[in-house]
């Protein structure tokens, strides 16, 4: 049988989505808190603060008002490139997967490593602006569903790997064809070569392969810690902003108590389904329209993502303070890898 196996993102998934190892699921993990972060965190609008007054921690600041794509900055962002650079080293990336494919007789498919066009914390921010929902609902065009979403933090689009080439762009095998193949195959090669002699986050030099997505573990973290994913715990001013955002879509005639219930409606949360073949993203209804008009209105009048922006940035902060040295080297690895990309693709820096 020829299977395909399906890269998204970054990780090696047959259509029976077994991963090949721990690394991949923890990344997974951690893309699946980003792009569905609003079902996962549960927001009950009664729910009190995980911060205790009286425990000697420090005050909570207001929440700053989010209306543009410009205010979705975190404070961990300046340790990753932005999406210029993210579409750079993977441009390099996949070069150098393509070159050592070469040397099995394999041939590496075109892959698409434009920048992405979409804000890299908006779906952890639950804001819409982006996907102009009054035309495309929730979900947005089906290249941002497919696309430009799962590359927006890390640069990275879904793709395909050809069954025949899978062992020896992921090192499942040892060797191919009579010839070895690297350790953790050709991806692996190819992140060695982008990593240099850097150091990863845990000091050891040179940085493991795929290390320098500890960035975004993180980032995961901290997300965790402003609103857990069980529901058991929120920061208070997301609780207060989801009860507002409630108000306002219940005056709108729409009655969920949170936003995610919206979003993930059973009536159409079955078009988030990866198309398989020649079938594309279903339309959307006139109600999710109707409906995701007034959400992204209400999350507006509620800053809701403002609520979730100040709760992310202590939350980031805390995680800057408690792994400063891990983080200046995670910074250090990322700058060294976009140097060599731009010397693999050559291309000066600008």
């Amino acid at each position: 049988m020829n299977m395909t196996i399906y890269k998204f993102p970054d990780l090696y998934i047959t259509p029976s989505t077994l991963l090949k190892d721990q690394e991949q699921f923890l990344r997974l993990r951690a893309f699946q808190r980003v792009v569905t972060f609003s079902v996962m965190t549960t927001l009950l609008a009664g729910a009190c603060s995980d911060t205790d007054p009286n425990d000697g921690s420090r005050p909570t600041s207001a929440a700053t008002v989010v209306r543009t794509a410009e205010d979705l900055g975190l404070p961990l962002d300046k340790y990753d490139l932005d999406a210029k650079g993210r579409s750079i080293v993977q441009t390099a990336r996949y070069a150098l997967i393509a070159q050592c494919l070469a040397a099995f007789g394999l041939r590496m498919p075109k892959h698409d490593t434009s920048p992405a066009t979409y804000p890299a914390n908006a779906d952890y921010l639950g804001w819409l602006g982006a996907l102009n929902v009054s035309k495309n609902g929730y979900t947005g065009t089906e290249d941002q569903l497919l696309n430009l979403r799962p590359a927006a933090r890390d640069g990275i689009r879904g793709y395909r790997i050809p069954a025949d080439q899978d062992a020896v762009h992921t090192g499942t095998i040892r060797s191919y064809r009579g010839k070895r193949v690297p350790p953790e195959g050709c991806d692996g090669e190819a992140q060695r070569k982008l990593n240099g002699q850097a150091p990863g986050p845990d000091g050891k030099v040179p940085a493991r392969p795929h290390i320098y997505k500890d960035l975004y573990v993180l980032m995961d973290d901290a997300a965790e810690a402003a609103a857990s994913s069980d529901g058991s715990r929120m920061d208070q001013r997301i609780a207060e902003s989801t009860a507002r955002w409630s108000a306002c879509m219940k005056a709108r005639g729409f009655t969920y108590s949170q936003p995610s219930d919206a979003e993930h409606d059973p009536r159409w949360v079955g078009r988030r389904d990866v198309p398989v073949g020649r079938q594309h993203l279903a339309p959307p209804t006139r109600e999710e329209l109707k409906t995701a008009t007034a959400d992204e209105q209400c999350r507006l009048e509620a800053n809701y993502s403002g609520a979730k922006k100040a709760a992310w940035t202590e939350a980031q902060l805390d995680i800057i303070t408690a792994n400063a040295e891990k983080l200046d080297r995670l910074r250090n690895l990322q700058q060294t890898r976009y140097r060599n990309a731009l010397k693999v693709i050559g291309e000066r820096p600008s």
